[in-house]
């Protein structure tokens, strides 16, 4: 396909901002700018104990006090997107042990809807390990979680359903050694789990813990049992709750200046958004007010690039800013930027949101890029 022209330069004529300062949070929501060069050095990731390790991460083996902490690192061989990414590598835990990489993300719950992402790949070897399983806990509730599922060593996806812990076997296998999106979704008020890989729906059930009220969101894990000899690559990883109906994600969430940056848009629109023609829209003047369009108010202010976009939809350009959700409610869109981004644009913020079309009724939460140094 013929290269387009690169949208970036047509950037240059708009105001540039100040940078806004980043100060990483150990707990609360946590983020897709997580492993970045600016908040994670390369090198060991956990420490041997709660918080201990970079950004409140920690590793534990069940076979070894410490364990290998160089089982977990940051890296920037095998990485999804942007410079760096975490390796999880089973060879380096104790045989057989069961190792668990764990984050505590502490925030109060109002709509009960949780959701984690990432991206994942793991790799083919002569000894795999049981299962790679991904969990979450509510907190102060330490005897139960609110959801588990994980990956076999067949590359079977199955998940535990119901307080009885139910075993759930997907008829869904997951390849190796190629990169693929996770995303997992607890509804606590709407009693559902659902496990989404690459996009597509393939599990769903009930939380295994009940709960009268809300309770808060406790941590995150990345579990491996019976460790074997391969290794999980984890990029891009994000808990949060979800505050509005239709959701939008960007990895990374930054265009570093002097580098030529692929943003991917990850549309989660659910069952009320299937098959529903949309369109993706930015704007650099930020998301408030909005702007009314038929019977809803986009989350954007319409300018300059608002209109950069817009005459751009449909071409190879901005591949997948315009087009139909799957039976998921789910669709993913490209932004490019051809060129490295110009270090006069440092600071400038891009938001971007969709709305479905014919009739134009839903539109999604936005999401904010920032052009920084890394």
């Amino acid at each position: 396909m013929t290269s387009p022209a690169p949208l970036s330069l047509s950037l240059l004529p708009f105001a540039v901002v100040t940078l806004a300062a980043f100060t990483p949070a150990q707990y609360g929501h946590y983020d897709s700018d997580s492993f970045e060069v600016h908040r994670y050095a390369t090198g060991n990731l956990a420490g041997p104990s709660m918080g201990s390790g970079q950004d409140g991460w920690m590793l534990f083996d069940s076979l070894a006090y410490p364990g290998n902490l160089a089982a977990a690192r940051v890296q920037t061989q095998h990485v999804r997107s942007g410079l760096q990414a975490v390796t999880f590598d089973a060879a380096l835990l104790t045989p057989g042990a069961f190792g668990e990489l764990r984050r505590n993300a502490l925030f109060s719950l109002t709509t009960g809807v949780i959701e984690a992402e990432w991206d994942f790949l793991i790799t083919t070897s002569t000894n795999p390990s049981g299962a790679w399983e991904f969990y979450t806990q509510p907190a102060p509730h330490p005897q139960t979680c609110q959801m588990r599922w994980w990956i076999a060593a067949n590359g079977r996806v199955e998940l535990l359903d119901t307080p009885a812990h139910v075993l759930v076997q997907t008829n869904h296998y997951v390849g190796k050694d190629v990169w693929h999106h996770a995303r997992s979704v607890v509804d606590i008020f709407g009693n559902r789990t659902e496990v989404h890989i690459d996009g597509v729906l393939v599990a769903s059930g009930t939380p295994i813990g009940v709960f009268a009220n809300l309770p808060d969101h406790g941590f995150s894990q990345f579990n491996c049992w019976n460790a074997g000899n391969d290794r999980m690559h984890i990029d891009n990883f994000r808990v949060r709750e979800r505050t509005a109906e239709h959701g939008l994600k960007v990895d990374p969430k930054r265009l570093p200046i002097n580098r030529r940056t692929e943003l991917t848009f990850r549309l989660a629109g659910g069952v009320a958004a299937q098959n529903r023609a949309y369109a993706l829209c930015g704007s650099m003047a930020g998301t408030t007010p909005g702007t009314p369009i038929g019977g809803v108010t986009l989350p954007l202010v319409v300018d300059g690039f608002f209109w950069l976009v817009v005459g751009a939809l449909g071409t190879p350009s901005l591949p997948g800013f315009l087009g139909t959700t799957n039976a998921d409610g789910h669709a993913e869109a490209v932004f490019d930027t051809m060129i490295a981004v110009p270090p006069q644009l440092l600071g400038l913020h891009l938001d971007f949101a969709y709305l479905t079309m014919n009739p134009i009724d839903e539109v999604s939460e936005p999401v904010r890029v920032t052009v920084s140094f890394y």
